[in-house]
C-alpha cells in the first residue's frame, strides 16, 4: 500500500469513526518513517483536509508509534487529532537560518515559538531536524524564558544526513530546523521520562574533576575514577557482566543530592564515552560533571527498562483517565532492546488502557528529569494529556503501513 491510499484510509477512518468534537479538533500531529518523506505534503494536505482548524505538526522517522504497535523497518504513518475544550495550543516552525535571531532574548524566543502576548505555556513539544537545531541552546532560552516548563520531544531519525528529515507546519514542508507546539489553558500535561537502566555497584561522590573539561572525571569516591570503575567491574555478577559487554557503561548523575536514598528516576544517564589511562580518569558524555556530585555506574538492560517505564507509569493511575497521549522513544529501543515486539506501546496500553497513542522512534528524546529539561538517549519519553477542571479532551489515533494490511491504532 502506498501512502496516499493510506493516508487517504487514516483520514476516512477519522471522518467515520471520531466523536464529532474530534472532526473540529485543535491539534493534529504526523509521524511518518522516512519511506514518506517525498509526500509529506499529501500527508499534510489530507489532514488539513479532515481537521481544517487543527494546529498541524509532523516530522519523519526510523519508525513510529501507535496505540499498541510499533513499526519499525518497514513503511508506517502515524497520526494523533485532539479536540481540546477550553486550552489552547500555538504551532510554531523555526527555520535553520532563523536560530541566531530566535535565541537572541527571551521576548523574540516566545513570539518566534507563537506566544507574544507575555503568556507562559504549561508545555512544550519541540520536533527538532537534529543536523540543524541548536538543541541545548534552545533549552537554556525556554529556561531563560519560562523556567520550569517541561520541554518534551524527539529528534527527526528520518535521515542520516543534513536535509535527509522532513518537518512539517501546517501544510508546508521543510527540511531543517524545528516544528512544535505550546499548550496552556484548560489542559493538564504529564510527563513521563523512562532511563530504564539497571544500577551497578553503589553510589560514589565525584572527589576531582577537570575544571576546563566537566566532562572528565579524575576520581571518584578518594580514588583514581579508572580504579572506581575496575573495582565496580570485579563485582559484577554473570548477568551484569553480560550487560556491559553488550550495551557498555553508562553513568547516572544525581539531579537531586538533598535526598536521603537515591533509586530510579533519580539519576540523569550519561554514556561513558572514553578513559584517560595515564591519569586513570573517565570522559562522559556530560559536560556538567563536577566535584561533590553523586554519580553511580548503570548498564542498559531490557528487563528493568520495562519494569522501569511500567513503575512510572503507575502513578498515571492515580488521576483521571487521559484523553490521550505521544511517545518519544529511543530508536535504540523497540526490536533493538526488547524481545518481543511492540514493547514500549503495549506498556503504556497496559497502564492507561487503549489511549489514543501516537509517536516515533527517535534521534534523541527531550523530557524533564527532576524539574530540568534534558536531552537523553535510549529513553522513553511520554506525554500525557488530561482536560483540567470541567473541560473535555477528545483524541483520536490512526496508524498505517505499506503493506497488504491497514494497522488501525483506533
Amino acid at each position: 500500500m502506498d501512502a496516499r491510499v493510506a493516508m487517504d484510509a487514516i483520514a476516512a477512518e477519522f471522518t467515520a469513526a471520531s466523536p464529532a468534537p474530534i472532526r473540529d479538533a485543535d491539534l493534529a500531529i504526523i509521524f511518518a518513517t522516512y519511506h514518506h518523506r517525498n509526500v509529506m505534503g499529501y500527508l499534510a494536505k489530507r489532514v488539513r483536509e479532515a481537521f481544517p482548524q487543527a494546529a498541524l505538526v509532523g516530522i519523519t522517522a526510523e519508525g513510529v508509534i501507535g496505540v499498541r504497535q510499533e513499526i519499525e523497518d518497514k513503511p508506517g504513518i502515524s497520526v494523533l487529532a485532539a479536540s481540546l475544550p477550553g486550552a489552547w495550543v500555538k504551532p510554531f516552525a523555526v527555520e535553520s537560518g532563523q536560530w541566531v535571531k530566535t535565541l537572541s532574548d527571551p521576548q523574540r524566543f516566545a513570539g518566534a515559538l507563537g506566544i507574544d502576548d507575555g503568556r507562559t505555556p504549561k508545555a512544550v513539544i519541540l520536533l527538532p531536524d537534529p543536523f540543524s537545531t541548536p538543541v541545548l541552546k534552545f533549552m537554556e532560552m525556554m529556561q531563560t524564558a519560562w523556567p520550569g516548563v517541561p520541554l518534551v520531544g524527539g529528534m527527526g531519525s528520518g535521515g542520516r544526513q543534513a536535509g535527509a528529515n522532513r518537518l512539517v507546519w501546517g501544510e508546508r514542508v521543510t527540511d531543517g530546523g524545528a516544528v512544535g507546539l505550546c499548550f496552556g489553558g484548560g489542559i493538564d500535561i504529564d510527563t513521563v521520562v523512562s532511563q530504564g537502566c539497571r544500577a551497578l555497584g553503589r553510589p560514589l561522590v565525584i572527589t576531582r574533576s577537570e575544571k576546563q573539561k566537566g566532562n572528565h572525571v579524575l576520581e571518584l569516591g578518594g580514588q583514581k575514577s579508572l580504579a572506581a570503575l575496575q573495582d565496580v567491574i570485579q563485582g559484577l555478577d554473570d548477568v551484569e557482566r553480560g550487560l556491559v559487554e553488550s550495551h557498555g557503561l553508562m553513568i547516572g548523575r544525581v539531579i537531586n543530592e538533598y535526598k536521603d536514598r537515591f533509586g530510579r528516576g533519580d539519576f540523569l544517564m550519561r554514556q561513558l564515552v572514553g578513559v584517560d589511562p595515564e591519569r586513570g580518569a573517565l570522559v562522559v558524555g556530560d559536560p556538567q560533571m563536577r566535584v561533590g556530585q553523586t554519580v553511580q555506574f548503570h548498564a542498559r538492560d531490557r528487563k528493568t527498562a520495562a519494569e522501569d517505564f511500567a513503575m512510572l507509569l503507575e502513578m498515571q493511575k492515580l488521576d483521571a483517565p487521559p484523553g490521550g497521549a505521544v511517545l518519544f522513544s529511543c530508536n535504540g529501543r523497540g526490536s533493538r532492546l526488547y524481545e518481543e515486539p511492540h514493547k514500549d506501546a503495549s506498556i503504556v496500553a497496559e497502564a492507561l488502557g487503549d489511549v489514543p497513542l501516537a509517536g516515533f522512534f527517535a534521534a534523541g528524546e527531550l523530557g524533564p528529569v527532576g524539574g530540568e529539561n534534558f536531552v537523553h538517549g535510549h529513553t522513553a519519553c511520554l506525554v500525557v494529556f488530561r482536560p483540567a477542571d470541567d473541560s473535555a479532551t477528545d483524541a483520536a489515533t490512526d496508524g498505517a503501513t505499506d503493506d497488504d494490511t491497514d494497522s488501525d491504532a483506533d
